[in-house]
């Protein structure tokens, strides 16, 4: 059952590939003001959070799930757990795709176990494959809608999905048509009991943007899947039987690569014309934070989004925020956060007695907070 995925490249579908790398080389290269270019970023990443979670049924509309994200690691509910899950993921994400590893299972069954953790989690643990049947059924009418492969294959499955993503074959595709691919076959085996929607789509954003598409951050599709599911769905059912053994295990791909693209093409369409606006209105050009090192990125991100959440609040954060953020040790983020006092990036809050007390908070220093303050509702 090796995977050769089969499809035509239709016109339609080289006229949305154009559309993408037409967005991707301005959006690249298109000097904009960095406090909305920090905006979009954010914007984007929330866009996304929000409805690849929503699509899977989380209930939390756009202000709940800013909220949620902005919280950090505080108690809440399990629906605030699944968003603060799906952020840390594109945060993994993000940082697989600044390298050039390729996609394994190892890091797979990784992400996956970032999904759906409950709690803090820690980002070494793996999810296993699913030892059951696990058909996906109609809420409300209670039919068997699809049936995966049985246990016993998924293992199999995922060892010829992965050998096909490192393949020579696959190499010479288009990223987006990759993406779209490994997408739709992740999620036709569903190796895991719960979140291979979620993972998948997560899968195909991270080929994207390691093969060059991330457009510095600003691009977001989950949200056009999101606003018609019903299209999204039947797309990768694509009219074929129920049983992934009768058909679905060998599809014609080209109805599924036509919506995909379709989709990827009028997000970058949109995302092109409010750079453009961006770029208008641009001013001068200065504290290029675009350059910082991901990590510290990802820092101000944060701190805009809990800034926006909670606007009478002066934004600091503790060594636990940043492990929870992050999803790394105490110790380790006590290590960043020494680090990036010494870069300029941060200070420590004074302890108000200021008798040597252990420092136990941290906020940007003014140059970037001033930044972050100026990020505020983008009006393109």
């Amino acid at each position: 059952m090796t995977f050769n995925p089969r499809f035509r490249y239709e016109h339609a579908l080289v006229n949305d590939l154009l559309r993408i790398e037409s967005a991707r080389s301005l959006v690249e290269i298109l000097p904009l003001p960095p406090d909305k270019a920090l905006r979009l970023r954010l914007d984007a990443l929330q866009r996304s959070t929000h409805s690849s979670t929503q699509i899977e049924g989380n209930p939390l509309d756009a202000a709940a799930v800013r909220k949620a994200i902005a919280a950090g690691p505080r108690v809440g509910s399990q629906a605030e757990q699944e968003v603060r899950n799906y952020w840390r993921a594109l945060n993994h994400v993000e940082d697989f795709s600044a390298g050039r590893s390729p996609m394994n299972e190892s890091f797979i069954r990784e992400l996956h176990a970032i999904v759906i953790v409950r709690g803090r989690g820690r980002r070494g643990a793996r999810s296993d494959y699913r030892p059951g049947e696990c058909p996906v059924v109609d809420t409300v009418s209670g039919r068997i809608d699809y049936g995966p492969p049985e246990p016993k294959d998924v293992p199999d499955l995922m060892k010829e999905l992965v050998s096909w993503l490192g393949s020579a074959q696959a190499a010479e595709l288009p990223a987006v048509i990759r993406a779209a691919l490994l997408a739709h076959r992740f999620m036709s085996i569903h190796p895991f009991p719960d979140g291979n929607g979620r993972t998948g789509r997560l899968l195909a954003t991270a080929i994207i943007w390691q093969s060059g598409y991330r457009m510095r951050g600003f691009l977001s599709f989950d949200e056009f899947f999101n606003a018609d599911r019903a299209a999204y769905y039947s797309k990768l059912q694509m009219g074929l039987p129920v049983n992934f053994y009768d058909g679905r295990h060998d599809p014609d791909h080209e109805p599924w690569l036509l919506y995909f693209t379709g989709v990827l093409a009028k997000a970058a369409d949109e995302l092109q014309i409010r750079a453009r606006r961006l770029h208008a209105d641009r001013g001068e050009i200065e504290e290029p934070w675009e350059r910082l090192q991901r990590p510290q990125q990802q820092l101000l991100t944060q701190v805009l989004a809990r800034q926006l959440a909670e606007p009478e609040e002066a934004v600091t954060f503790k060594p636990g925020d940043v492990g929870a953020w992050f999803g790394v040790s105490d110790r380790t983020a006590r290590e960043w956060l020494a680090a990036w006092v010494a870069e300029d990036l941060v200070e420590p809050v004074t302890p108000s007695s200021g008798r040597g007390e252990r420092i136990r908070r941290y906020r940007l220093v003014p140059r970037w907070a001033e930044l972050v303050d100026r990020a505020g509702p983008l009006e393109i």
